[in-house]
């Protein structure tokens, strides 16, 4: 559980829970009669993290009410515990605790929000997206948001400007076959054509993030004017940069061989004397 945050959003929110459970200000409503948050910055939930969560639910119950608003019209929004609300639902629940809470768009939104940020694990992208809607309908800056949900500054800066990458990128990340860091590298090429190049050929080839930068820093040198099929079809010279890198480590000449999809690195002695020089060099790369 993450730690409150002074006197935020979320600590305020957590002690009133209390206070109000507490003082058995809670209410048993209909869960069809709850419709979700306006402002819910998650776009997918884990379906089987929903159906572990409804399992227990099926077995505890709800242990922390739902916080909801009322609409005037028999039905309730709600501001916090969505996942609780969908796990119910999976669960059979008809009906669910919840705790009434009057609140402006302003606190709407930011209890939403923040509680996503804080509690939840969004997915790079919907977390920028959600400190984008935050800035924006809150008009805070980013040293204010900073405050409160507890992050740096620059943590803030760095994520939101994976906004910045093609929608294909992001998909990508959202789908979790690119990670936050390869993303990063990423937005360094800055022509949307490159990014999508070097995403695919992330992708095809498993790059780890220091690979990746190795890759990016190669052909930002060579300043190669190289398309997205291209880049896909023949990596000979990226394959190249990787063999200097081994020449380097290993002393010895090293060629790499194959495509995209498998090949094998070739490490050339001359002597005995020479062999026992390479084997000991990788000996103690092993170790490193």
């Amino acid at each position: 559980m993450k730690q409150a945050l002074g006197k935020g959003m979320l600590a305020l929110m957590d002690e009133n829970i209390a206070d109000e459970i507490e003082n058995k200000k809670t209410l048993t409503v209909s869960i069809e009669k709850i419709i979700p948050n306006r402002y819910q910055p998650r776009k997918n939930f884990d379906e089987e993290a929903l159906k572990e969560l409804a399992e227990s639910i099926k077995s505890n119950g709800i242990i922390q009410p739902i916080i909801v608003s009322e609409l005037g019209d028999g039905t309730y929004e709600l501001i916090a515990g969505e996942r609780r609300w969908r796990a119910a639902k999976i669960a059979g629940l008809t009906e669910v605790p919840v705790i009434l809470r009057d609140c402006s768009e302003a606190e709407r939104l930011e209890i939403a929000l923040i509680e996503n940020i804080q509690r939840e694990n969004l997915n790079p992208i919907e977390e920028a997206l959600a400190y984008k809607e935050i800035l924006e309908k809150l008009s805070i800056t980013q040293d204010e948001l900073a405050q409160k949900i507890g992050k740096n500054r620059a943590t803030i800066t760095n994520t939101l400007r994976l906004l910045k990458l093609p929608e294909y990128v992001r998909e990508k990340i959202v789908n979790g076959e690119i990670s936050e860091g390869h993303a990063r590298v990423i937005l360094s090429l800055e022509d949307i054509d490159k990014m999508i190049a070097f995403t695919d050929y992330i992708i095809e080839n498993s790059l780890s993030v220091r690979e990746t930068e190795k890759a990016v820093k190669d052909f930002s040198i060579k300043k190669d004017n190289v398309s997205r099929e291209t880049l896909s079809n023949d990596t000979n010279y990226i394959f190249k940069s990787f063999e200097e890198e081994l020449i380097r480590s290993v002393g010895a000449k090293v060629e790499i061989k194959g495509n995209n999809k498998k090949g094998k690195i070739e490490i050339h002695y001359f002597s005995t004397e020479e062999f026992e020089k390479i084997f000991n060099q990788l000996k103690k790369i092993s170790q490193m």
